[in-house]
């Protein structure tokens, strides 16, 4: 049975976006994860709220396309939504290769004995 210390001693690896950026440092993967996820949650909310203003105030306000950016605004929900996910995955794919290449020299040492 272990024991409390030695079971105290063990640390989890990071599980969400915020603990592997701090844990790894702000690259191009973690920046493109937060830039296309947050705006991909933050565009359909803006896009609705100016769609909705454009139907009450026609499709220009004070010379703004208010209709065309609004629909633009729904329109990149789904490919920054993408974005942040590949990022995301691409993150996943080099902690996967950063692990394997420090798991392969103990198991081929290990066989040797």
């Amino acid at each position: 049975m272990a024991s409390e210390s030695s079971l105290s001693n063990r640390k989890l690896g990071p599980r969400g976006l915020v603990e592997q950026i701090t844990g790894h440092g702000w690259n191009w993967r973690a920046v493109g994860a937060v830039f296309g996820l947050s705006f991909g949650i933050i565009a359909p909310l803006i896009g609705s709220v100016v769609t909705a203003i454009a139907w009450f105030t026609g499709p220009e306000w004070h010379a703004l396309p208010l209709q065309r950016d609004g629909t633009v605004l729904l329109l990149l929900t789904i490919p920054l939504l993408i974005f942040g996910a590949h990022c995301l995955d691409l993150m996943d794919k080099h902690d996967e290769e950063a692990k394997n290449l420090r798991v392969k020299p103990f198991m081929t040492t290990r066989s040797r004995n």
